[in-house]
Formats: C-alpha cells, structure tokens, sequence
C-alpha cells in the first residue's frame, strides 16, 4: 500500500473511531488499536475496502443498474447527493421514509401526488384557491419535496442500496435485506459488517472523511463513457476486414479462369479451316 494513500487518508480523518466502550466486536478486525480512549480504524484495510467496493460498485453501474444512496447523515448529506445527481443514481439526503422498499408501491402513489401538485404549483394552479387551501398545499408540497424529490424518478426498486453509517441508516438496510437488495455501508466501529454485502470501515462522523469516500466513489461511477467508447475500435476493425474480404472475392469474378481455353480452342479451329 502506498504511503501517500494512507497520508491521505489520515489527512481526511479516516482513521478515527468511535469512543471504545461504544464498539462492536463484529468491528474488531477493522480497529488497529485505541488513543485516549478512541479507538483508531486499520487503515491499511481501510483502503483496500475502497477499492473493493469501488470494483463492485463499477460493474454495476457500467451494466446499467442504479444504486440508490443514503445518506441523512447531516455531515455527509451535501457530498453524497452531489456525487449520486452527477453520476446518475438515486439519493435519499432529507429522511429515510419507512417503506420506501418494502412498501415501494404505495410510496409510488405518493409520489404521484407530489408530482401532481408540484405541477399545479408550476402552472399557476394554486392562485385560484383560498389563502387557507394554498398554504395547505404548500406545505404538503414541501414535506413530499423533503421525502421524495430525488427518488421520483425511480420507477422500479434499485439494484444496490449504499448507506453512510449503517447504524444510523439501520432502517435502510433492514429493507434492503428483506428485498434481499444488495446493500453496501460505510461503518464506523459501532458498525456491524455482516448484515451488508461488503462495507468500508472508515470514520462516519466527519464531514473530511465522507468527502473523501465520495470522490472514491464517484471516480468509480463515471467510467461508463470510458468503457461504451472502448468497444468502437474493435467494431471499425470488424467493418475493416469485411470489406477487405469483399474486395477479393469482386476481384476473383471479374478474372473467370475457364475464359483462356475457350480463346484457343477458337484458334485452333480457325487455324484447321484456313489450311483446308
């Protein structure tokens, strides 16, 4: 492991934990040892995690399938959101609402409903109502907004659910278990690494650290691109040597071989006549 990585990352604040009479043993393995009474997270696992998550995280999204982040968490809300909109997947920043998987289907009828009102606030149809009905509606429309903005376009359940801090997130991930969704967390050393398919042990407290995870993440989730233009060299190559296979075979009909005896067959014959 490079050394500059696990600067980095020490830079970032990765490596703190939480209090050590506030643990898991299931953690134990993560936990490098234990300052002032604050237990230190093994970096060096730390980033090998990463990268195994990152690995995992790409097949997925270069096979087209959408995870969708959680992150209520306040100290990593702005980071995870930024990085979920601008590579293309789902996030839930405000609240986790209980049932937005298990009851995914009458949460797509709320979300019909925000729908339908904030579309009633954009074309000017709250104007005709009483001051009392539009305040109601706007407050409605505020609350669905908190709950649903960055989800309404989700119209199926998503492939992988990946939380920040899996203790605070604990209603998520007991969904996506029961869905039996692939579910992904960063756990801090209160964590508990076996009801999650692969985790990142890293500090969940700090603002530096999330950010820092993000990036990671992100770098992994936009090679989509990279990958769709990879597959164009070898399809012009394809296109290449068919049209050069083309051109032989024209070649070869415009050159019958069986026209040069028929030429001196005639000849003979012409030869024959003059000397009779």
């Amino acid at each position: 492991m490079e050394k500059t990585i696990l600067n980095t990352m020490f830079d970032n604040l990765l490596h703190i934990g939480n209090k050590a009479n506030y643990w898991n043993p299931k953690m134990k393995s993560y936990i490098y040892g234990s300052v002032n009474g604050i237990h230190v997270i093994n970096l060096t696992k730390t980033a090998a995690k990463i990268e195994e998550v990152k690995a995992e995280l790409k097949e997925l999204h270069t096979s087209g399938k959408k995870i969708l982040f959680v992150a209520t968490k306040l100290q990593a809300r702005d980071a995870i959101a930024k990085m979920a909109s601008e590579t293309g997947h789902f996030y839930v920043s405000e609240k986790w609402v209980p049932g937005l998987l298990t009851n995914f289907k009458t949460i797509k009828r709320r979300i019909a409903t925000y729908m339908q009102l904030d579309k009633d606030l954009q074309s000017g149809a709250f104007d005709s109502l009483s001051k009392k009905e539009k305040a109601s509606k706007m407050l409605e429309l505020d609350k669905l907004n908190k709950a649903y903005a960055w989800v309404k376009e989700m119209k199926k359940m998503p492939d992988a659910v990946f939380v920040i801090d899996g203790i605070f997130e604990e209603q998520a991930i007991r969904e996506a278990n029961t869905l039996k969704i692939t579910a992904y967390a960063v756990l801090n050393t209160n964590g508990d690494d076996t009801v999650v398919s692969n985790c990142i042990p890293a500090n969940t407290n700090s603002v530096k650290s999330i950010d820092y995870i993000a990036a990671a993440l992100k770098e992994a989730l936009s090679g989509k691109a990279r990958d769709a233009s990879t597959s164009t060299p070898t399809t012009t190559a394809q296109a290449r040597v068919k049209k050069i296979d083309d051109t032989k075979v024209s070649g070869e009909k415009k050159a019958p071989a069986k026209r040069a005896p028929k030429k001196v067959e005639a000849e003979a014959t012409t030869e024959t006549t003059t000397q009779e």
